[in-house]
């Protein structure tokens, strides 16, 4: 795969879709060019990030490969001011976040490299074994259903970032991460306690209805509501059936 972004692209776009003045306590309004420079940088970074996924033929691409081939972070962080468009879990969910949060103990992922035979009938490396095991007691949702999320979601990379920002195994949304307590969504465990901590939240809202909760995690509850079932997205109806499948064959 060969991807080429200019360094510059739609600089003039972006700086003058960029937020380019600030209020002052005088109530003169001033130029902040820092700002305007600051917008111009992330839409470009941005555009970038969406091109070289749209070249891969995937929903998306690993930070790895980000900074190897554009040679830049993506700037989409948990403490972002900003979050990207939201997706998954946030879409129209008008519901308040969980209020327990996820522990925020920091665990390092082994880097160790996972051969074929060290990963379970959906593709779970061994080394995520005990975070989904530890999720599933902790949030009482079937090890099974989690994995079928994550192999969904990013077939089990930690490090897999999607065009709207959604961030690791779980892919999620760097304001919720933030809002379960995850200081770092690329922390394998802390975005697996975390996704755990989300659809065990929406199985009980909906009365165990795994294929409600699922819609939920994709579409936001604030859809399955507002349609009384799984919305009319296709999207999420692909969704809902793959992870479903995967659920069922695990």
């Amino acid at each position: 795969m060969s991807v080429t972004v200019l360094p510059y692209l739609a600089d003039v776009s972006a700086a003058s879709s960029a937020p380019s003045s600030v209020k002052q306590t005088t109530g003169k309004t001033n130029t902040n060019f820092k700002d305007v420079l600051d917008a111009a940088t992330s839409a470009q970074q941005k555009m970038a990030v969406d091109a070289l996924i749209a070249a891969s033929g995937s929903e998306a691409v690993s930070v790895s490969t980000v900074q190897k081939i554009l040679g830049f972070n993506p700037q989409y962080t948990v403490s972002s001011t900003q979050a990207p468009v939201a997706t998954t879990q946030e879409t129209a969910n008008t519901d308040p976040a969980p209020a327990t949060s996820a522990s925020s103990e920091t665990t390092q992922t082994p880097k160790t490299t996972t051969s074929d035979s060290d990963k379970d009938s959906l593709g779970c490396p061994s080394e995520l074994e005990p975070y989904f095991k530890e999720a599933s007691e902790k949030y009482n949702v079937d090890i099974n259903l989690l994995k079928a999320i994550a192999k969904a979601e990013s077939n089990f990379n930690p490090n897999a970032v999607s065009s709207a920002g959604a961030l690791g195994v779980m892919q999620l949304m760097p304001s919720t991460a933030s809002s379960l307590g995850i200081s770092n969504a690329y922390n394998a465990r802390e975005n697996i306690m975390g996704g755990a901590q989300v659809i065990a939240s929406n199985l009980k809202k909906y009365n165990g209805d795994i294929s409600l909760a699922l819609a939920a995690y994709n579409a936001g509850s604030g859809n399955v509501d507002k349609y009384g079932g799984i919305p009319p997205f296709k999207e999420t109806q692909n969704y809902v059936n793959k992870v479903m499948n995967y659920y069922k064959n695990a």
